[in-house]
């Protein structure tokens, strides 16, 4: 199994929050924004020698990342909103592009479309110069699962089904690569499975929004086995009534859990 977190930070100085959701889960790789004011220091110190930071020379961006030393970590690509690694555990070879895309509050759809289409781009020149295309994208798309940053052939062209996905794959259509977007599946009112980031501002109906998210191509589709906004880490709850505790972070983590191995081969 591989276990990926992802957390929007929201500037807070949580690190004992960090360390405790890393060891609960057995995270192996881990993914954060809106870092800026956290002690990485003494969250190392307190992992011990079985994690570290991988930086690069621009690292101190939007998106940071720490992963087990049993894996082989790189940086492949950069830029302001992302951060593209190669990722070689002893199972497998993957991709994964961690990512902060534009607020909704200051940016229009089109600036975050964008963003989007320079960062597929450098993904799939990735996957051609690694001839892999195990790839994850990762993280705050500050956009939710049906909107056009997600859905749209000009941006991610991801679907919520894997069988859209098979079919198109097969059929080649209009040459686009797909992403495959597993968050539909998990959202639930019976497990209160709802999102990471709760909004409401004046008289406007409040609601969940689906801010972070995860994304495979088709060679990881059938590997998602759980996905999970976290709301309590050991005892600590993340909630304060019935939303994020702001106090904690205004977004709720996001754990990824993946089946290296499929049926046992």
């Amino acid at each position: 199994m591989l276990n990926i977190l992802f957390w929007n930070l929201n500037k807070k100085a949580i690190e004992a929050y960090i360390t405790d959701c890393i060891i609960e889960n057995d995270i192996d790789i881990a993914v954060f924004s809106e870092f800026k004011g956290i002690d990485f220091s003494k969250i190392m110190r307190d992992l011990g020698s079985m994690y570290e930071r991988v930086l690069s020379v621009q690292d101190e961006r939007k998106v940071t990342l720490l992963a087990k030393t049993t894996f082989s970590v790189e940086v492949k690509q950069q830029q302001n909103r992302y951060s593209i690694y190669s990722i070689r555990t002893a199972v497998k070879d993957y991709i994964l592009a961690a990512i902060h895309l534009e607020d909704r509050r200051n940016y229009a759809p089109m600036e975050r479309i964008e963003t989007i289409k320079s960062l597929v781009a450098d993904i799939e020149e990735t996957e051609d110069a690694l001839k892999c295309t195990n790839t994850l994208v990762i993280g705050d798309f500050n956009a939710g699962p049906y909107d056009e940053e997600l859905l749209s052939q000009f941006a991610f062209n991801a679907t919520l089904f894997k069988k859209v996905l098979e079919k198109k794959t097969a059929s080649k259509s209009k040459g686009k690569k797909m992403f495959y977007n597993p968050v539909l599946h998990y959202l639930s009112e019976d497990t209160e499975m709802y999102g990471s980031f709760y909004y409401e501002r004046g008289h406007a109906t409040p609601f969940w929004y689906c801010l972070d998210q995860v994304l495979t191509r088709e060679s990881l589709a059938k590997c998602i086995n759980h996905v999970e906004y976290l709301k309590k880490i050991n005892t600590k709850e993340l909630l304060k009534n019935t939303t994020p505790n702001k106090k904690i972070s205004d977004h709720l983590p996001l754990l990824v859990n993946l089946q290296e191995v499929e049926n046992g081969i």
